[in-house]
């Protein structure tokens, strides 16, 4: 079993870009040095994760400001209108509207990707929003049919997942809604269903594409979530016993398993040995080719000090966890 570490999508932006946010909104930077103080920033968010011993890296994706409003601005057929919490979070997004037919026009964080790639030599991950979630969190106001939505997001998300497998070394497809409490049974095996249409269509092969939940995880989500044709990140933090006892019931053959083992939403420190003891039976009951150590989601609901911790600790599950079970 090959390990690895990586977190599982963004950082927190550095305080020198947070700054240049306000100054270029406010006028008092332009376009061209804000690019800079970005590039410096992606520069700095890349060091830190190669000086923890991360082996797969990101972007911090440290220009989005939720999970799909980078997609609503450049899709088209979509503006991000009205403010709502994100799952059960204090945090907020902007709700893609669906004004017209959905496209794609172009790579949308192409140019993320291949800023990371300057700076490393190092495996990396980008990130995608999934087609089911992109859906749940949207308001249709265009189309008769929620099918031919469906079809209309799943195309222009395969068109951007193409172009990523050309320049990332992972595709992480980020479908926290396949996991929502208030979400049925049935809803849950229809956004089965979605996002496995989405993984046929692409071009990248499955075992460098990982299907990411987050926040809620017990037996019966996760029984579910095995018939997935990709990689599978589950949060092992939200629901401690449930998610645990949903690993030991039902284990993981796949190929590639991405555990999020690091508290991603919470700045209490955690203990590196204490969390690889108890990762002993899952690990016995899941087998993947590939496992990858991660955080449980993603990292910009702390401050960037607490994340930089964050960022040691889950360093450390990887040395502690090569010495027991490398």
């Amino acid at each position: 079993m090959r390990l690895l570490a990586g977190i599982c999508g963004s950082f927190p932006r550095p305080p020198a870009l947070r700054r240049a946010f306000d100054e270029l909104e406010a006028g008092r930077i332009g376009e061209k040095e804000f690019m800079d103080i970005l590039e410096n920033s992606t520069r700095e968010v890349v060091g830190l994760q190669e000086n923890a011993g991360m082996s797969v890296t990101t972007s911090g994706l440290l220009m989005w400001h939720d999970l799909l409003r980078p997609f609503a601005v450049k899709f088209s057929g979509i503006e991000p209108r009205r403010l709502l919490r994100f799952f059960d979070n204090n945090f907020y997004y902007r709700c893609p509207a669906i004004v017209g037919r959905v496209s794609w026009n172009g790579p949308v964080t192409m140019d993320e990707v291949r800023r990371v790639k300057r700076y490393t030599t190092r495996p990396v991950k980008a990130i995608i929003p999934g087609p089911y979630t992109f859906l749940k969190l949207s308001e249709n106001l265009f189309y008769e049919s929620e099918d031919l939505l469906v079809d209309d997001l799943i195309k222009a998300l395969r068109s951007e997942a193409d172009v990523l497998g050309e320049v990332a070394d992972f595709l992480q497809v980020d479908e926290p809604s396949l996991v929502d409490p208030e979400l049925g049974r049935a809803d849950r095996m229809r956004g089965i269903d979605i996002v496995n249409e989405l993984l046929s269509r692409v071009k990248i092969p499955g075992e460098k594409v990982i299907v990411a939940t987050y926040f809620d995880l017990d037996p019966e989500k996760y029984s579910l979530l095995l018939e997935l044709k990709a990689g599978l990140h589950v949060d092992l933090k939200s629901r401690v016993e449930a998610a645990r006892e949903a690993l030991m019931e039902y284990g993981f053959d796949g190929k590639l398993l991405s555990l999020g083992v690091i508290d991603s939403r919470s700045i209490f420190p955690e203990d590196p040995r204490e969390i690889v003891y108890r990762l002993s039976p899952i690990l016995d009951a899941a087998s993947p080719e590939t496992l990858i150590f991660s955080t449980s989601s993603w990292l910009d609901y702390i401050p960037f000090n607490e994340a930089v911790r964050k960022l040691d600790a889950l360093g450390r599950v990887l040395a502690e966890a090569e010495v027991r079970f490398g």
